[in-house]
């Protein structure tokens, strides 16, 4: 089989399940393992970045954080609501998936670990719930970066054999390792 042209294929389900699997085994060996609710939404959060459409607002520029924030305050409610819970993710992600690209930034990884905090802290403000856990997003806040460190732990054994391994294990998952360049006539 060569390596290229490989592919594989998990459903929506199989790619939360396999990163709540990584993230329960990271949080378990952790000295203090943080609430498993933080690992599910984190789970979460990691499936909705994981299609890269969705990390980035619009023709692919990287996003301003900062600037998100504060031009949050102009707008309604809910979309408060929706902003302040979209930047805290993306922060999460970001400094739990890829601390390099924040560790290479102008602004300091205490910078976006602030403004994620801010942006779960806004949204809790607004009572914003995740399934019904009260004060979820002020608890959220308050354990930003430990959970960071568990996400950052988890990425750094992500890879291909993880992946295929998971696979292997899950008859639910979705595999396909065919790749043609021919079309199919109609």
């Amino acid at each position: 089989m060569d390596k290229k042209t490989d592919k594989i294929i998990l459903s929506s389900e199989n790619l939360s399940e396999y990163f709540y699997g990584c993230l329960s085994d990271v949080n378990r060996q952790a000295n203090c393992p943080l609430p498993q609710e933080f690992i599910l939404y984190s789970s979460e959060v990691m499936h909705k970045y994981a299609i890269s459409e969705n990390y980035f607002v619009n023709d692919s520029k990287e996003r301003v954080l900062g600037m998100e924030l504060l031009q949050a305050e102009e707008k309604t409610l809910s979309e408060k609501k929706e902003i302040y819970r979209e930047i805290g993710d993306l922060v999460l992600f970001q400094l739990g998936v890829f601390p390099q690209r924040i560790n290479s930034k102008t602004p300091s990884k205490g910078y976006y670990l602030n403004i994620g905090r801010s942006a779960y802290t806004k949204a809790a403000h607004l009572n914003c719930s995740f399934y019904d856990i009260p004060n979820f997003y002020h608890l959220l806040s308050t354990s930003l970066e430990n959970l960071v460190k568990i996400l950052t732990h988890a990425a750094e054994s992500f890879s291909h054999e993880s992946l295929e391994q998971y696979l292997l294990e899950n008859d639910d998952a979705v595999i396909d390792f065919s790749f043609s360049t021919k079309k199919i006539a109609n």
